[in-house]
Order: structure tokens, then C-alpha cells, then sequence
């Protein structure tokens, strides 16, 4: 009973812990750790375990030792000899400042993550793939697949490892090698570039610069926070939207690896995005879930599919329509969305569908036009005649009465 009490006291002391630090005006207190995904979202579906596990290489400490991903340990070890040797340091020096930082950087995790794991231990661990994170992203941007001797297809694979949840560095950590390179500025753009490659979107929006303020905890939070747009998402719930209906035609260098595949790996960025939301720690408002649950609301079959990419709401660049209406309906399966997010979205459409212009220009359409744009035309001249015929009769002699 005395250690049963001494739980709940703990328990009472971080919650009064938790009252007094929190500060209505900041959405997020603190950074999210580094962790696992939860084992609700994993349980969902028997085939979700793979979205989540890194298929090339590991990254951190979570998957560090997988005899699955040993392969790739070598390769580590010379994409960090590269970093270090293009910029003119040493080994010892830049192990040196990860070390320096290295309870800051353990802070980054659970403790029962890294237990096993001494301070000299995580520090090289984190040292060595950080410098390869840094290489991999900055020649793989550049196409400079001869100075890493590495295959682009591998490459690519090992890219989207990058992205997962379990699988992330402390951004703190590739701040403090960037800061120790010879020219910041080009790993830093790298960075940026990197980021807004795999956005998901063809939307032109500006690249937030990778030196900002803002503190984030890893790549994958840093994508998210692209992804939202900031204040501007805030305030209009269909920025979110506008953002993310198209899906990843911005990466022109992965041409020959299109459809299904990319379509999938899609899939797998926007799960980890959802996993990211889903853990304990991160104060959100759940804005990518109630996006895929708000999608998948609109979409049941290829033909609700056809129907957005006919209007230009959905641009489908990666697969069939049914394969696009397969991804929406098992990624949002069994989520739980922030049902008011797009209530305004959805008394839209309502009213839209109610109008019966709506429905006797849709029976036009689809009677009499083969695309969009002839449709648009003839709408086009309609409105032209009925605006010259308002301008005929109004300079018409008016009738006046004796």
C-alpha cells in the first residue's frame, strides 16, 4: 500500500507540475520525444507494423542493432568520413561537441530508450548518423550519387527512412554539425530542399529557412510544420486542404519510380505524420489526421476519386483512382479527427449540392462536354450574352409618361 501511494503522489506531483508550466498562449510547451509509435495505431491494421519500420538503414538508437539493417552500418561510416573530410575537420573535434551536448541530446528520448546506452556510447552513435543524415541529404539532392558510391535507386529507399517517426535524430544534433561545417549555408539549404521535396504537394509556398528560430525536434516534425503552413492554416481549415489534395508531383528526380510505389510511400509519410500526433507529449490540433478522415468522408471508390480530380480538387499523379481511393480508406480507418476542423468545409458542400444550378450545370457537363475547358468556355459565352443583353437594354430610350 506505501508504494502504491508513493505512485500516486508521484502522479500528483507532475500533474501540479504540468498546471503550473503550461502558458495558454503557446500551443506546444515542449518538443516531442523521439519515441515509438503507439501501439494503438499499430494495432489498427495487421500491415501498419511496416509503415513504421525502416526498411534500409537505422537511424538513432531505437532500431540501432536490427541485424535486418546491418548492411547499411558501412555505408554510415563513410558517408561520415565524407562529412568530416569535406569540411576540412577531424573526427575528434566534431565527436567532441556532440559529446559536449550529449545531455541535452539525451533528453531527446524516452530514458528506457536509451538505458543501455552510456553517454560515450549515444554520442558516437548520434555523431556517425548525423554526419551520414547530413551527407546522404546533401549529395543526394545535388544527383552526386559517384561522391557517396552508392546506387540512386538504394538511395531513394534509404531517403524515405528518414522520415519515420521511430527512426529520427535530434534536430539539435544536425544544427551542431551544421554549425561546424566549413559552409553552414550549403548543408543547411540542402536541408531546406530536402524538406519541400517531399511535401506531398505541387503548391508553390515559400521554404521556411532551415537556421529560423523556430526549435523543431526532428526532420519529421519540421515536414508537419511545411505541411500546416503555420498561422495561415489556422485561420482558413481549407489551406490544409489546398495543400495536401495533390500528392508529390515536385520530385522530378524520381520519375522512374512513379505509380503505385510512390503512391504507397505517400501512404507512409502521411502515417508517420499521424503517429507523430498521436504520441502523449506533442501538443496538437491533429490537423494531417482530420485531413485523412475528412478525405476519406469524401472518398468510398475510384469514382469519388474521378469525381475531385475532375473538379481539380485532387490531382493524381502516382496511381489509378482506385488505388488513390484504397490509400485514404485504410490510412484514416479507426482515427479520431478534430471533428470541427472542417465543418465549414462540409456545410459548403452541403450547400452546393442543394443549389439546383449546381445540378443543372453538372447535367450540361457531363451531357454535352468532353473537358473542363470547353465546359468553361461555353459557361464563358453564356455569361458574355447575358452581360451584353443587361447592357442592350439598359441604354435602351426609356418609355415616359405624359
Amino acid at each position: 500500500m506505501v508504494k502504491k501511494k508513493r505512485e500516486f503522489d508521484s502522479a500528483l506531483h507532475e500533474v501540479r507540475n504540468q498546471g503550473k508550466a503550461q502558458r495558454p498562449t503557446s500551443p506546444q510547451i515542449t518538443k516531442p520525444l523521439i519515441q515509438r509509435v503507439s501501439p494503438v495505431l499499430i494495432n489498427m491494421k495487421a500491415d501498419f507494423q511496416k509503415c513504421f519500420e525502416p526498411r534500409l538503414v537505422a537511424l538513432g538508437p531505437l532500431h540501432h542493432g536490427n541485424p535486418k539493417l546491418q548492411r547499411a552500418e558501412q555505408s554510415k561510416l563513410k558517408f561520415a568520413a565524407l562529412f568530416v573530410n569535406e569540411n576540412e575537420t577531424n573526427r575528434d573535434d566534431l565527436f567532441d561537441k556532440v559529446k559536449a551536448e550529449i545531455g541535452d541530446l539525451r533528453k531527446c528520448y524516452n530514458p528506457e530508450d536509451i538505458a543501455a546506452y552510456d553517454d560515450e556510447m549515444l554520442a558516437w552513435m548520434l555523431f556517425v548518423d548525423g554526419c551520414a543524415v547530413l551527407c546522404a541529404v546533401r549529395y543526394g539532392m545535388e544527383g552526386k550519387f559517384d561522391k557517396l558510391n552508392t546506387k540512386a535507386d538504394l538511395l531513394v529507399i534509404a531517403q524515405l527512412d528518414l522520415f519515420l517517426l521511430e527512426n529520427q535524430l535530434p534536430y539539435k544534433l544536425l544544427k551542431i554539425l551544421i554549425g561546424s561545417a566549413k559552409d553552414p549555408e550549403i548543408w543547411e539549404k540542402s536541408i531546406t530542399d530536402f524538406v519541400a521535396e517531399n511535401l506531398m504537394t505541387n503548391i508553390k509556398q515559400k521554404s521556411k529557412h532551415v537556421a529560423d528560430n523556430k526549435d523543431y525536434a526532428h526532420l519529421l516534425e519540421r515536414l508537419r510544420d511545411e505541411l500546416l503552413t503555420g498561422k495561415e492554416m489556422k485561420i482558413d481549415s481549407s489551406v490544409i486542404g489546398r495543400m495536401l489534395l495533390s500528392c508529390g508531383d515536385n520530385r522530378k528526380h524520381r520519375k522512374t519510380f512513379r505509380s503505385i510505389k510512390e503512391l504507397k510511400e505517400s501512404g507512409i509519410h502521411f502515417l508517420n505524420l499521424v503517429a507523430l500526433e498521436m504520441c502523449r507529449d506533442f501538443k496538437n490540433d491533429f490537423e494531417v489526421t482530420s485531413y485523412l478522415c475528412f478525405m476519406d468522408a469524401l472518398i468510398d471508390t475510384a469514382d469519388d476519386v474521378k469525381e475531385l480530380r475532375v473538379t481539380g480538387m485532387l490531382h493524381n499523379y502516382l496511381g489509378s483512382d482506385e488505388e488513390v481511393a484504397n490509400l485514404f480508406n485504410k490510412m484514416s480507418r479507426d482515427l479520431v479527427p478534430d471533428q470541427t476542423r472542417y465543418e465549414k468545409v462540409i456545410e459548403d458542400i452541403h450547400r452546393y449540392c442543394n443549389n439546383p444550378w449546381t445540378d443543372a450545370l453538372a447535367q450540361i457537363y457531363y451531357t454535352y462536354f468532353s473537358t473542363p475547358w470547353t465546359f468553361l468556355a461555353f459557361v464563358g459565352a453564356i455569361i458574355g450574352l447575358l452581360f451584353s443583353a443587361i447592357q442592350a437594354y439598359f441604354s435602351l430610350p426609356q418609355n415616359r409618361s405624359g
